[in-house]
């Protein structure tokens, strides 16, 4: 099996439990309620900014591995809205199209030939 096959396997997998934990949360507390009594503590402040580090990193990966600021930037605005599910649906969506984890890596850049200078 394709290392690449198993990661679509893992985010399918992730994808499905946090759809699960979305629907289950919100028969709990409306999406506002819970958040603001998340940020009612300093762990909770924590907690989200560094999920939003984390989600502007791999938004910076998106950006440079399509090389489409437009594409880079919807999925942008999916991770600011939805969070690592987005991720997860990217990553699902790459690793299925990927032939090899460099390709899953380095996306269009993976065909690439290196850039040389002609020198002026």
């Amino acid at each position: 099996m394709r290392w690449t096959a198993v990661i679509a396997a893992g985010c399918g997998v992730g994808i499905i439990t946090l759809l699960v934990l979305i629907v289950v949360s919100s028969f709990e507390m409306s999406l506002g309620a819970g958040l603001a009594r998340l940020v009612e503590t300093g762990w909770g402040i924590t907690t989200l900014v560094d999920l939003y580090a984390g989600l502007f990193a791999f938004a910076a990966w998106i950006g440079w591995r399509e090389r489409s600021w437009t594409r880079g930037l919807a999925w942008l605005v999916g991770l600011c809205l939805l969070g690592n599910l987005t991720t997860l649906v990217y990553l699902f969506i790459a690793s299925l199209r990927a032939k090899s984890l460099d390709e899953l890596v380095l996306g269009t850049r993976a065909g690439a030939t290196p850039r040389t200078s002609t020198g002026a």
